[in-house]
């Protein structure tokens, strides 16, 4: 049985795509960085790597936990965006008390600030089914259709739609787990 975790970590953050790296907002300083251009390309892969599989915890656990644990796009996406809130107050709040007390003392804001990015990000599997529209149609009177109008034109009309890609969001998504798992770690520890 051969050991994962010696792999060389750039064979890991490589990717057998051939897409183009969106560096986003980041071009002007990352552009001529190879480095950076490996850590988008990894934080935008959309495909599973077997090389990264067992990188971290063997074989077992891919085969335990990841491959059948439920580990879906829809968790990520909702595990993003709640790291993509949760990181940057949690270092607002690092003079408060950890982010381990903060979220003791204030459990119901917690699981609030969950549910209601759990709430917004389920519309597109709505959208997506065909055989039951209910779900949709309760997302849609959520929202009156003057501001659901309103929202999209101001969003068309600046452009948005370049600089919060869905490209944007999976790099910026990851990028705060990331952050997020290391602010815990080191929570923990200090």
């Amino acid at each position: 049985m051969s050991l994962s975790v010696a792999m060389p970590l750039k064979a890991v953050m490589s990717t057998p795509t051939e897409e183009k790296v969106n560096l986003g907002l980041a071009k002007i300083w990352a552009e001529d960085v190879d480095q950076a251009k490996d850590v988008f390309s990894f934080l935008q892969s959309k495909t599973y790597s077997k090389e990264r599989e067992g990188f971290f915890f063997g074989d077992v656990f891919a085969d335990g936990v990841i491959r059948n644990g439920g580990f879906t796009e829809f968790a990520e996406t909702v595990n993003g965006r709640v790291a993509q809130l949760a990181f940057p107050l949690a270092i607002g709040e690092t003079f408060n008390g950890d982010l381990l007390t903060q979220i003791a003392d204030h459990p119901l804001k917690v699981l609030l600030l969950c549910a209601f990015v759990t709430y917004a990000s389920l519309p597109p599997l709505f959208e997506a089914r065909q055989d039951d529209r209910r779900g949709a149609s309760v997302f849609k009177a959520a929202v009156p259709p003057e501001v659901r109008k309103g929202l999209v034109s101001v969003f068309e009309t600046f452009e948005l739609n370049k600089v919060f890609s869905p490209e944007a969001e999976l790099t910026n998504s990851r990028a705060a787990m990331v952050a997020m798992g290391f602010y815990l770690f080191t929570a923990a520890l200090f």
